[in-house]
């Protein structure tokens, strides 16, 4: 068996992200990571001791603790994740509007939604992302960002409201323009903007910062024109 220190498995867990059928664009699942994990012949284990529902100004937070703990010593690594569950997806069929699943199955999906979380927060997944931060920007920071993420978000769920979806998409939009100048993807500017902002989702913007976060947008597709080099960012 091998003995990995822990940044030696982060290392070998990076994972891409994947298109699978029926979904227009690529993404990762919890399973992905975990199936991934169990593969490797690596000294740690993984469990998820702590799941946890908190009710923060009438929105219910699903809260995901990831768990890695190293068999030779019993080393512990740990990284919380966050899903806010909003109402199930409607689809509107030539027989009325239909939910996409379940109330319980869509429990369930934010439930491992937070997993997700927690687990590429506690292997540091999506590391070539972060080869395509700006030079100046101190990488110590993008590391606490993502310990201090969790805390970040409640804090910030505490203060105020979150965007609603409109908003989101006036920030997806902004993100997705700035992508466009920079020739860069829209995982790479929404990842930095992200990190920026100690978030893992935009949905988490609270609502007394929406401008803010527009306003910078904003100042950097002004910047971005003319540019094509996402390194300069």
């Amino acid at each position: 068996m091998a003995d990995l220190t822990f940044p030696e498995l982060q290392q070998k867990m990076q994972i891409e992200k994947e298109q699978k059928q029926g979904v227009k664009y690529p993404f990762r699942t919890a399973e992905d990571i975990y199936n991934k994990f169990k593969k490797l012949d690596s000294g740690w284990s993984v469990s998820f001791p702590e799941d946890d529902i908190k009710v923060i100004k009438d929105k219910i937070y699903y809260k995901a603790v990831a768990v890695a703990k190293k068999d030779s010593d019993g080393a512990l690594e740990k990284a919380i994740g966050w899903a806010r569950e909003e109402d199930v997806p409607i689809f509107n069929t030539q027989k009325g509007a239909v939910k996409q699943m379940q109330d319980p199955q869509w429990t369930g999906a934010v439930s491992s939604y937070a997993r997700k979380y927690a687990l590429q927060g506690l292997f540091a997944i999506g590391g070539e992302d972060v080869d395509d931060y700006p030079a100046e920007e101190n990488q110590e920071q993008a590391q606490a960002a993502q310990q201090n993420n969790q805390s970040s978000q409640v804090n910030d769920a505490n203060q105020s409201d979150l965007i609603d979806n409109e908003q989101y998409k006036a920030v997806y939009g902004k993100v997705k323009v700035w992508a466009q100048l920079k020739n860069a993807t829209f995982d790479q500017v929404a990842n930095y903007v992200l990190q920026r902002y100690k978030i893992r989702d935009f949905h988490e913007i609270p609502e007394e910062h929406f401008e803010t976060v527009m306003n910078y947008l904003n100042s950097q597709i002004v910047k971005a024109q003319g540019q094509n080099d996402f390194n300069n960012l």
